[in-house]
């Protein structure tokens, strides 16, 4: 069963493919993070994605750690996913936030390293 302020955010907020009244159903990104975030950590990370513009249409790099991550391990993977298959349509929500988040830790962990070097 979906959790309501995490549907709002993960669902509503970023994935193409939301319909209301479907509460049973969710894919494979929205059981990561709503099992490793807690509201307010999500609720932080979809203000930062928000301040990208619109992206709930859009296709991200291909990501073969993301793909066997969310999508192969996704229920929705097995009725036909467009994006995991050919990258023909948008990724679900769940997916997009988790993107942010893999490039987000990247950039924490080796942009100070960096600018460290630069001085």
């Amino acid at each position: 069963m979906k959790d309501k302020v995490y549907t709002d955010i993960i669902c509503k907020e970023f994935c193409k493919y939301y319909k209301g009244g479907k509460e049973t159903l969710f894919c494979k990104g929205y059981e990561l993070l709503r099992n490793n975030l807690t509201p307010s950590e999500l609720k932080m990370l979809a203000a930062s994605l928000k301040a990208c513009g619109d992206i709930k249409n859009s296709i991200p790099a291909k990501s073969n750690e993301l793909t066997k991550l969310v999508c192969r391990r996704c229920d929705f993977f097995i009725d036909g996913c467009d994006f995991a298959e050919s990258r023909s349509g948008a990724p679900c929500g769940g997916y997009l936030i988790i993107k942010r988040l893999s490039f987000l830790s990247l950039w924490y962990l080796h942009v100070p390293q960096v600018l460290l070097h630069l001085q």
